[in-house]
């Protein structure tokens, strides 16, 4: 029972991580993409972050579909997210990234999430062996 669970947890966790790679490569390229192409005005650095991150996501959960694999992500993109949104409200521009009250509330969405998916999905491994 508990493998099935385990491989049950696993799924979610990886369909977050792609959904969260996803969208932000798509998010952040359609960004760059208007930025080149109108006077958009916007922050390249955070949209090339997100391009970044999507990217990286996507290249480590379907090169390793393995349930530990998409836990790490999770859980490094979690602390990297969830740091990055406490600094954008009790910092101005973290790391140079105009960061405003919707990229923090976005930030503060998925960064605990996927920290509590990859806890979640850390804790369901430990129990299945």
């Amino acid at each position: 029972m508990q493998v099935r669970n385990a491989d049950r947890v696993g799924r979610v966790v990886r369909g977050y991580c792609l959904l969260l790679g996803i969208g932000l490569f798509g998010e952040g390229a359609l960004l760059l993409l208007l930025q080149w192409l109108t006077p958009y005005v916007g922050d390249v650095r955070h949209n090339l972050l997100h391009v970044a991150w999507g990217a990286v996501i996507l290249a480590l959960v379907t090169t390793d579909r393995s349930q530990l694999r998409a836990t790490q992500v999770a859980l490094v993109f979690g602390v990297f997210y969830t740091a990055l949104a406490i600094l954008g409200v009790i910092t101005t521009d973290p790391f140079g990234l105009q960061l405003g009250p919707g990229e923090n509330t976005f930030h503060f969405i998925v960064g605990p999430l996927a920290l509590v998916l990859g806890a979640w999905s850390a804790m369901s491994l430990n129990r299945a062996t």
